[in-house]
């Protein structure tokens, strides 16, 4: 195995950690989510806390459902909360797309 044989195997360990790693906080974020829904957890600072780590992972797009679906149930109590969360993402992941030329201009 040369050296580039060895570099691309690296880079497909950690892709696939990665990959690991989105996937297992999918499934953390999910059951806080379900919490929220569930009526469990209503402390707006903790809510914060989680549309503030689902934005981490923005550009997976299991995390934009899972925050579409929170906003949605939180809206009414928190249009204040959610109004900052889409702007944020907004800001984060629709100007990306412009960008790279994948926007709606």
């Amino acid at each position: 195995m040369n050296n580039q044989d060895k570099l691309i195997e690296d880079v497909e360990v950690i892709v696939r950690k990665i990959k690991e790693l989105h996937d297992l906080a999918y499934v953390q974020y999910s059951q806080l989510v379900d919490s929220v829904l569930a009526g469990s957890l209503t402390d707006e600072r903790q809510i914060e806390h989680i549309l503030d780590g689902i934005i981490d992972f923005g550009d997976d797009l299991r995390f934009l459902e899972l925050s579409k679906k929170l906003c949605r149930h939180i809206y009414y109590q928190n249009p204040q909360l959610v109004g900052n969360f889409v702007n944020m993402y907004r800001m984060m992941f629709e100007e990306k797309e412009d960008t790279d030329g994948n926007g709606d201009d």
